[in-house]
């Protein structure tokens, strides 16, 4: 077969869409999809994943979405780190059996210096994506709901011109490049200390409102303060704050520990689990839930 994996680049944008759209998922209209190739806090993209042609026609994606991340902390220091958030992976049924699914993912993570992760909530590539040697990410969560158990003083900043004066540049940059996109952010201000937060909310199953934590700046903080958190921010209608067990660092108090319905996986030799987050991801610029 004289299918090609290659790099996919700007003349093969409205083909991808138009891919996604008719054979993936024609929920999510073509501009949604168009979104995976321009957004804006990386001028200087590589590509936008990898395609699979064949006979002139773009009947394979592997969607890559590349962002420049501050990493650690001001006690060990800051470094500045690339990371990859894959979406979106689809070949033609016409074009499945012959290993060019596969090949595509390989090409994908080819680079060693390049942190990569997959929140897919879809249990087909996983026998795929383990094989390459991706790891897993996280398989747990915790969930917390209201609860008189609970009454430290917090203060909770939830205006953005108000956080973007507290925060320092590199948590500045995040809010600037997660504007305008489905995320709520928010500074929890405690003792001395603060915690600048990203939460996804949305409606999920049983009509159930999901706080769904996508970032945390500091994951003891969050512990310590999270059954509070949740008696703040959770209305008084069914609804959960819920964080990947890796965003939370000591006694967790009274939450619930869940195992997730389809465990997230990473391949990275220079980021640990605990550093991935969920922003920069196909999770906000397709505007998904998280699972």
């Amino acid at each position: 077969m004289s299918a090609e994996v290659r790099a996919a680049m700007p003349g093969d944008v409205d083909a991808i869409c138009a891919l996604l759209h008719t054979r993936m998922n024609a929920r999510i209209p073509i501009s949604r999809w168009r979104r995976l190739m321009t957004y804006t806090w990386l001028d200087d993209k590589p590509d936008f994943g990898r395609v699979v042609e064949y006979k002139g026609q773009i009947l394979g994606y592997c969607g890559m979405v590349y962002a420049d991340r501050m990493i650690g902390d001001k006690t060990y220091g800051l470094r500045r780190e690339r990371m990859v958030s894959m979406s979106s992976w689809y070949l033609d049924k016409s074009l499945r059996g012959h290993g060019l699914g596969r090949n595509m993912l390989l090409s994908a993570i080819e680079n060693p210096e390049l942190t990569y992760s997959t929140l897919t909530n879809s249990r087909k590539p996983l026998g795929i994506v383990e094989s390459l040697g991706f790891k897993v990410l996280e398989d747990h969560r915790y969930l917390w709901k209201k609860s008189a158990n609970s009454h430290l003083d917090i203060h909770l900043v939830r205006e953005l011109d108000a956080i973007r004066k507290q925060v320092p540049d590199y948590q500045r940059q995040i809010l600037d490049d997660m504007s305008g996109l489905p995320l709520d952010a928010m500074l929890l201000k405690v003792d001395g200390c603060q915690l600048l937060l990203f939460f996804s909310i949305k409606n999920k199953k049983e009509g159930v409102l999901w706080f769904d934590l996508q970032y945390a700046s500091d994951s003891r903080l969050f512990a310590a303060y999270a059954p509070t958190l949740a008696n703040v921010l959770l209305p008084d209608t069914p609804s959960v704050l819920a964080a990947d067990a890796r965003f939370v660092e000591g006694p967790v108090g009274y939450a619930v520990h869940e195992k997730l319905p389809v465990s997230r996986y990473y391949v990275s030799q220079r980021v640990a689990s605990h550093e991935i987050d969920h922003l920069y991801s196909e999770l906000q610029l397709l505007d998904l839930k998280l699972d």
